[in-house]
């Protein structure tokens, strides 16, 4: 055998499953692991006493693990995501720092007045910094979610075919009603708790009108035929059904307040309303099996439409 016939073995390297895995998954990924172990640390081993009790964590565990895990969808998909459809790569990346700041609760909140400090420190100030802390945990969900439906806004390759304004309607009283309820069962509020509950108001508002902005989008490129269009109608039923889990939990509170709390009603309530957290997990699960059927679709530089080819002729 010659020289130039030699073959020298190949070195250790990475299985190529793995090196096919484009490179904007990966942080994704890493945020999805870190989530779901830190979720499970924070419960502890008592959480996982009953087959019920590991339900319920992997229930709550769902939207920590799932929101990361919508960028690697996405990039997997359309590795380059963000030059081609930039706002809804922007819209997945701003998800995965929710998981962050989420996470970073606990922490960031023992820095600013550790557990032995509690008793020493205003009242007053630790409840200014938790509520602070959840006002910015709800501007990045609602940019996310804004994001998002001006991505896919953009991504959309066909006109609307049919009307479809009494559904953005019933979405827009949907999202408008549950605060205000919220706010007028709240009522007379407690001295001291004004700007609380302000703030915990215009969150839930400005989020519900995330919502109701991204169901709208999808609603209306499932119904023009947009690819993929099971994953256009996906998303659209996670926004709908999350809108529809807030209004059932804003009709609880107001059955609560009508027929008022007693020692059996109580317990059937918050168990109802730990049955709308499961859904609102498997509004998470749709949405994440959306972007990996890969949504949005990017136009195909073949497909000619017919406006195009009279133009050319």
């Amino acid at each position: 055998m010659s020289q130039e016939e030699w073959v020298e073995p190949r070195g250790p390297h990475l299985p190529d499953a793995i090196t096919r895995i484009p490179l904007g998954v990966w942080p994704f990924l890493a945020v999805a692991v870190l989530a779901a172990y830190g979720r499970v640390s924070l419960l502890g081993q008592e959480s996982f006493a009953s087959p019920a009790n590991v339900l319920w964590v992997i229930v709550g565990t769902v939207e920590a693990v799932a929101a990361p895990l919508l960028g690697a969808a996405l990039f997997y998909r359309h590795p380059r995501a963000h030059r081609t459809v930039p706002a809804v790569a922007f819209g997945t990346v701003l998800f995965a720092f929710t998981t962050i700041v989420d996470a970073l609760r606990q922490p960031v909140m023992n820095s600013i007045a550790p557990p032995p400090m509690f008793g020493s420190l205003d009242e007053g100030f630790v409840t200014l910094a938790s509520t602070g802390y959840s006002a910015i945990e709800a501007l990045l969900l609602v940019f996310a979610l804004t994001y998002l439906a001006i991505g896919l806004g953009d991504a959309r390759q066909f006109k609307d075919r049919r009307n479809g304004r009494p559904v953005m309607l019933g979405l827009l009283l949907c999202a408008v009603g549950a605060p205000l309820v919220g706010g007028i069962l709240a009522s007379p509020w407690p001295p001291g708790m004004t700007n609380q509950i302000v703030v915990g108001l215009t969150a839930q508002l400005l989020t519900n009108l995330a919502w109701a902005y991204l169901g709208i989008t999808a609603f209306r490129g499932w119904r023009a035929d947009e690819r993929p269009n099971v994953g256009w109608g996906l998303v659209a039923l996670a926004a709908v059904g999350y809108l529809i889990v807030v209004i059932v939990f804003t009709l609880l509170s107001v059955v609560l307040w009508i027929i008022g709390p007693t020692e059996t009603q109580v317990p059937l309530i918050y168990e109802f309303a730990q049955l709308l957290t499961v859904g609102l997990a498997a509004f998470w699960l749709a949405l994440l099996a959306a972007f990996w059927l890969g949504l949005p679709a990017e136009p195909d530089p073949n497909d000619v439409a017919p406006s195009d080819e009279l133009e050319a002729a």
